[in-house]
């Protein structure tokens, strides 16, 4: 690969502590790519080599890479698509998986374990403050599932609680839920999103022996986003680093974490150095994505962070055009302008499916999507999952019922689908133990569910490949049937739904099949908000910046550049205060260094947030923009002293006359 003197001196160094600074676009799996293939070159085998990152995205271009990179190398002989024989990139939690899976024995947990999804938490959380004779509308499940999973991202397990530590009736009744839920999950042979990490970290620490397995098979790790990383994952990284050889390549751009709010610690890269004695620091800083604008605009924002390695992004691209800001009086009044220019951008040419729109929060989507609507503009929300469909859940939950019969949550959501004369009296009597108690075309109806799970497991067991495992399920569980029947047109979708889902697994066909099925159902409950990304058709995407962090594209449009979408919440002492603010700032960042070509900020002078008006000031961050690096998009407005002003503003307070 053609690198640049920075990016080359990175790869070069192979053995020891390396820690590489890399800004937005500077490069930075190229550069891991080509240090990986380095290793090899020098004589270390592939399989041990393990390299982490955080979104299914980021592991599926950085694997293709390697696995290119190895098979066009004259230097090297390897078989590289035969598994175990290349090295082993993924996610963090589909490391966990992996692990947790090849240690099922020590673990005392089937290997056929299910993986809660967020709405698999709650529903079982649900059920767990039932348990505890609670009122369900009392106890908001989304919040004990955030109270969860922030412990357990602290590297918290349920033993390891204080019942004493700040005990109060809501604390002492949140853990109660807890225990509760850990139950559920044992009973359903389950882990959730959480525990793939906390229990692999956990595992690691504990049991020497599993630990030096993993230490022996992967000498050499490297990391991706180190910056990203929260409690448990730091203590994973730490755990499958050899203390003896420290040979660990982390990248990463404190400059770039956005994940405070789920646990990421920026001290984890701060001090890494620390951690690691000996490292070697390397910044790249060459920019490859941007124009110099967009560079110099994002520069001028970030800079002002003070917790940060200083760094100054750079580009050979050429000037580009100027950051264009628009003021409208209200969301709607936005939504129009953005759409009004999406529509001009793709009339000269741009493809619809390099234009984003970006915003702070999920809810400045709707009108966004309704002015795209209205100017018949293609567009797709990025958040909105293939496998959250009710359909494709339902055949998954079939695969796992068929592996795991004792998984009530599975069990439970297809024994009446289609429906089978089995209503919620026969269901509860059923996981009560009281199958005597049904009448006998409830027990029919059972015996016939029963059978079809027995015989999807069968399919299974007879090596069939994964996709004609969800073939299977479709016909055998008559659901095909029931939408056939109904022949209705939103039907007739949910059939094309599940067989894209077979589609999907036809990428495990040429795994041995049940390893193959296993991988299938783990990247269905891995998968992220980016994964729904389609690019098979041009649409504009919008999505909140937070899902755009790894992503690019040639237009960019960052929606409701306010003071007050980007500030902290109110409430927090001032260390809180000032932490939040600067990771504010990050996202503002990540939002500008998205884009290629062109960028636009918007933000409007009133905006309707959950119910109230409010409002607003322009975000602060656009006023630290040098003013030969933007235009205005307002007529009659223009940029005096780095403020946006109108003509009767001369203390350069914001103002606009509407």
């Amino acid at each position: 690969m053609k690198l640049n003197p920075k990016q080359q001196e990175a790869a070069s160094i192979l053995s020891g502590p390396v820690l590489v600074l890399a800004g937005a676009g500077a490069g930075k799996t190229k550069t891991l790519t080509e240090r990986i293939i380095r290793l090899i070159e020098s004589g270390v085998m592939p399989q041990h080599i393990l390299a982490i990152t955080f979104t299914n995205k980021a592991a599926m271009e950085m694997k293709d890479r390697v696995h290119t990179a190895i098979k066009n190398n004259p230097k090297l002989q390897f078989p590289v698509f035969e598994e175990g024989f290349v090295p082993f990139v993924s996610t963090f939690h589909a490391l966990g998986v992996t692990i947790l899976r090849e240690q099922y024995k020590v673990l005392g947990v089937s290997k056929y374990f299910s993986i809660y999804d967020r709405q698999d938490s709650r529903r079982a959380i649900k059920e767990a403050v039932k348990k505890n004779d609670l009122d369900p509308k009392a106890w908001d499940t989304k919040k004990i599932l955030s109270f969860i999973s922030k412990n357990k991202g602290n590297g918290k397990r349920l033993a390891d609680i204080n019942m004493e530590e700040d005990s109060s009736y809501h604390r002492d009744t949140m853990i109660a839920i807890w225990r509760s839920y850990e139950a559920i999950k044992r009973e359903d042979n389950a882990y959730d999103f959480d525990d793939l990490l906390l229990e692999t970290a956990y595992l690691l620490r504990t049991n020497e022996q599993v630990r030096e397995h993993y230490l022996r098979r992967w000498s050499h790790i490297h990391i991706d986003e180190y910056q990203d990383t929260n409690k448990v994952q730091y203590q994973i990284v730490r755990a499958l680093t050899n203390k003896e050889t420290n040979d660990i390549f982390a990248v990463g751009d404190p400059d770039q974490l956005i994940y405070g709010w789920r646990g990421a610690k920026i001290s984890n890269i701060m001090r890494f150095e620390k951690d690691f004695p000996g490292t070697v620091s390397v910044i790249l800083e060459q920019n490859y994505r941007s124009t110099k604008y967009i560079i110099d605009a994002s520069n001028a924002v970030i800079e002002k962070n003070e917790n940060r390695f200083p760094k100054k992004l750079f580009t050979e691209n050429d000037q580009g055009d100027s950051v264009g800001v628009y003021a409208a009086y209200d969301a709607a009044e936005e939504a129009t302008w953005i759409t009004e220019n999406i529509q001009n951008k793709i009339n000269e040419g741009v493809d619809p499916g390099e234009i984003a729109v970006l915003y702070r929060a999920n809810f400045q989507s709707r009108i966004l999507e309704e002015a795209c609507l209205k100017n018949d503009i293609p567009y797709q929300v990025l958040g909105t999952k293939f496998y959250d469909r009710a359909e494709v859940k339902d055949v998954l939950a079939y695969v796992q019922a068929a592996l795991s019969p004792d998984s009530l949550i599975h069990v439970k959501r297809v024994i009446n689908m289609p429906k089978r004369s089995l209503g919620k009296t026969s269901v509860l009597k059923i996981f009560a133990g009281k199958e005597d108690e049904l009448t006998p075309r409830a027990k029919k109806s059972l015996e016939q569910f029963r059978e079809i799970l027995s015989n999807i497991k069968q399919f299974i067991d007879n090596g069939y490949p994964p996709s004609e495992v969800i073939s299977h399920v479709i016909a055998v569980s008559g659901m095909e049937k029931m939408f056939r029947d109904s022949k209705k047109e939103e039907d007739l979708e949910r059939i094309a739904n599940m067989y894209e889902l077979s589609e999907v697994a036809s990428k495990y066909d040429t795994f041995p099949p049940e390893d193959g099925l296993m991988r299938f159902l783990e990247e269905v409950a891995l998968a992220s908000d980016q994964d729904s990304k389609d690019d098979s058709k041009p649409m504009v995407k919008l999505m909140t910046i937070h899902a755009a962090k790894g992503l690019e594209f040639d237009t960019v449009f960052v929606s409701g550049c306010e003071e007050s979408l980007f500030t902290p919440q109110p409430g927090l002492d001032q260390k809180a205060s000032d932490e939040k603010a600067e990771e504010e700032r990050r996202l503002f960042y990540v939002a500008m260094t998205r884009a290629k070509n062109k960028l636009y900020l918007s933000w409007a002078s009133v905006r309707m947030v959950y119910g109230s008006q409010e409002v607003n000031l322009i975000s602060s961050f656009i006023l630290d923009i040098p003013e030969e690096c933007l235009s205005e998009e307002n007529v009659g407005f223009s940029f005096t002293n780095n403020r946006l002003m109108g003509d009767d503003d001369e203390e350069a307070i914001i103002y606009l006359d509407f």
